[in-house]
């Protein structure tokens, strides 16, 4: 007899893998497996080629990102991470921006706003060369990709424009993708340590911004159900992931004796302002005509979740890619809700600029077929259209409440590509005068007190002898007049984001975003004056002696004594612990700008 010929197929039997002998024959692909690793490689390398050229055409720092660069200064000088030398204050929203600046500055001993500018457009190409691989990686199979979301990354000019700046985008970019490339290559029965490793990176997020705690809660949930780790390795690699936040927050509320940088108080991160909030949204995707490219995209999002979810794959292929699909679209819903609750911000399109990348991740490039060929086409269309002459350019004062603060800057400071502190110190139109001013004063052999009068002019007063700083500034334009004033000079911050008394001022009216809490002459007046300023100090000052003694009253009572002492006493264990077991009241506290309401409620009638 004859032995009877093996089937040529095998049942497959749930959740087992079937030995590639016994697969079926599958059609030859349509492209052969080198073509296709070009043509891959061609997807990720051409779009990151050209965003690097388009961010490192519009280089720019901003004056919001001067803001990082005087506690790096600080640190260097050996001060700690303070903007002003002997008082706890952090101005910095990204921590790990902060402290790599520190780093990179030291190493090389280089202008740190130059470094910024540069490290910044380093991180942004890598973070979307790996978001690009990443969605690659995610749709690999045998059919060849097609460039979708990525055409919206080559389009929107403040994606180019943020790449650098001098603020912690670049390295939010950098993140992001990363946390996206790790997560894509998650599967069950990944090594420990790689579990582990991917944890920690992403329990990075509230340390790159205080929001993207939004996204590491996410990312960790997809990675939770995609690995299903036992409960002790589950809790480990919690452990590992919120190890240096958690450490960073102990230390911040100790050393700071609040729970949040400062800026997050002074703009009122936990504030509902909905309305201006969708207004500003659709400030960003209006001027770039990305309202008909919402549909195309959502319909290859959905397309691309069905098909998932039908694919009958071996083990658990089919449940990991579609917890990885969902993970950016949830983060960025969530992280865009966010955005659009506290009203925005006053920089056009840069709050929402996280959110968008997120909710393009999945879709970036996509599977060929039919259905999404047609999308692509229609994409590419739009990306013709979008580029050419025939959108109007975005207007810097087109809105009342947002600005294309690049235009703004670059206009200001007379040059294009400005990179470097000098380009602003030396031509930013509000500073020649008060630099000059502010030469004197430090030369001066007695302290001096430089304010704004009522007209936004630089004005000199007489300080109180027993005052720790020889020169007190206000500081209206913080980043370039951190950047101009010396170290042990005193910059008092006229918006609340390096002023701890500023930053606690009671929100009592919406305007500007993130510019609604204005520090006026009478605290000024009653912190560093002397006792009694002249009638004309008091005059342009557009102040009064019964103000500004209602405002020194205020200052030595209650929660705002407290509040001062906190940041300004010595740093001793005592000191510490008290900071850090009242730092969720400090975090809370608020107080009346006006200062005799503030008398009545902080010393009692």
């Amino acid at each position: 007899m004859t032995t009877p010929a093996a089937p040529e197929t095998a049942p497959s039997v749930p959740g087992r893998r079937v030995p590639w002998t016994r697969l079926p024959a599958t059609p030859r692909p349509v492209l052969r497996r080198p073509v296709r690793w070009w043509w891959s490689t061609a997807l990720v390398a051409l779009p990151t080629a050209v965003l690097c050229l388009l961010g490192y055409r519009r280089r720019w720092i901003c004056d919001d990102g001067l803001i990082y660069l005087r506690p790096v200064r600080q640190i260097l000088a050996g001060n700690g991470p303070v903007f002003n030398v002997g008082e706890r204050a952090e101005s910095s929203t990204g921590t790990l921006w902060q402290w790599l600046l520190a780093l990179v500055t030291w190493v090389t001993d280089d202008d740190p706003a130059f470094l910024a500018v540069g490290l910044g457009l380093l991180l942004s190409t890598a973070g979307f060369a790996l978001a690009l691989h990443a969605t690659c990686r995610l749709h690999r199979n045998a059919r060849p990709l097609l460039p979708a979301g990525v055409v919206v990354l080559l389009a929107v000019p403040p994606f180019w424009s943020y790449m650098t700046s001098g603020l912690e985008s670049g390295l939010g970019t950098f993140w992001t993708g990363l946390s996206w490339w790790l997560l894509t290559r998650t599967r069950r029965g990944l090594s420990a340590r790689t579990a582990y490793a991917a944890a920690f990176v992403l329990g990075l997020g509230p340390l790159v911004r205080p929001d993207l705690m939004i996204v590491t809660v996410c990312f960790l949930a997809a990675l939770g159900y995609v690995l299903r780790p036992s409960v002790r390795r589950g809790a480990g690699m919690l452990a590992v992931a919120g190890v240096l936040p958690l450490a960073y927050e102990i230390f911040r509320a100790g050393y700071y004796g609040v729970l949040v940088p400062l800026p997050g108080i002074a703009k009122e991160a936990g504030a509902s302002h909905w309305r201006r909030g969708a207004g500003y949204v659709q400030e960003t995707l209006g001027p770039y005509w990305l309202w008909p490219v919402i549909p195309v995209l959502v319909a290859v999002l959905v397309l691309l979740l069905v098909r998932t979810r039908r694919q009958r794959r071996a083990g658990d292929c089919a449940r990991v890619s579609f917890a990885v699909l969902l993970a950016p679209i949830g983060a960025g819903l969530l992280l865009a809700g966010y955005v659009v609750r506290v009203g925005g911000d006053y920089m056009h399109a840069r709050m929402i600029l996280p959110a968008l990348l997120l909710l393009l991740l999945p879709v970036l490039v996509v599977p060929a077929d039919r259905s999404t060929a047609v999308a692509s086409g229609l994409l590419a269309v739009w990306l013709c259209a979008a580029v050419s002459p025939l959108r109007t350019p975005f207007d810097v004062r087109s809105t009342p409440t947002t600005f294309n603060v690049r235009s703004s800057d670059v206009e200001g400071v007379g040059d294009h590509n400005p990179v470097r502190s000098a380009s602003w110190v030396d031509n930013w139109p509000a500073l020649p005068e008060g630099r000059g001013m502010l030469a004197q004063a430090v030369a001066a052999p007695r302290p001096t007190l430089l304010y704004f009068d009522t007209r936004r002019r630089l004005h000199a007063a007489p300080m109180r002898a027993d005052s720790p700083y020889n020169v007190v500034i206000v500081g209206r334009h913080l980043g370039v007049t951190g950047a101009a004033a010396p170290l042990d000079t005193y910059v008092n911050d006229a918006w609340g984001l390096a002023s701890p008394i500023g930053a606690h001022l009671a929100l009592e009216r919406y305007s500007w975003p993130g510019h609604e809490k204005f520090l006026r002459n009478h605290w000024v007046f009653a912190e560093w004056a002397v006792r009694h300023p002249s009638p004309a100090d008091l005059l342009r000052a557009g102040t009064t002696p019964e103000q500004v003694a209602a405002a020194r009253a205020a200052l030595d009572c209650g929660r705002l004594a407290e509040l001062r002492e906190s940041v300004r006493a010595p740093l001793t264990a005592e000191r510490f612990w008290r900071n850090l077991t009242g730092a969720f009241e400090r975090t809370q506290f608020r107080f009346p700008r006006r200062p005799p309401a503030a008398e009545r409620e902080l010393c009692g009638e």
